[in-house]
């Protein structure tokens, strides 16, 4: 379950962040969460929740924004995502460049209360 650990990189890197800004409290942590990082969503906000009490984040809602593997073909100039072990392109079958891997995670921005 890494998911705690991710939880807990997040509280501490939030934390720091809402001092710094001199926030009561942090209502909301935006993230962007690539398809293939393997965050389950209930169970990050779980463990979330297990660390925060009696902390400025505590009650913080965790909204996950998704993106995903991207590919360009250069045959037909187009970007597409595949589908579940297929790399093709749907337009003309070749198999395109990785131009986004799907893997990243990123605390987009927080929302606090002053």
């Amino acid at each position: 379950m890494h998911e705690l650990s991710i939880a807990s990189y997040l509280l501490e890197s939030v934390e720091a962040q809402a001092q710094e800004l001199g926030a009561q409290r942090v209502l909301a942590i935006n993230l962007v969460a690539g398809e293939r990082a393997g965050i389950v969503d209930d169970a990050l906000q779980f463990s979330f929740d297990l660390l925060t009490p009696e902390t400025l984040a505590e009650g913080a809602h965790i909204n996950v924004r998704r993106t995903f593997m991207r590919f360009h073909c250069a045959p037909c100039d187009c970007e597409y995502s595949p589908k579940v072990g297929n790399f093709s392109c749907p337009d003309c079958g070749a198999v395109g460049q990785l131009t986004a891997d799907g893997t990243e995670l990123l605390i987009e921005s927080i929302e606090i209360e002053t």
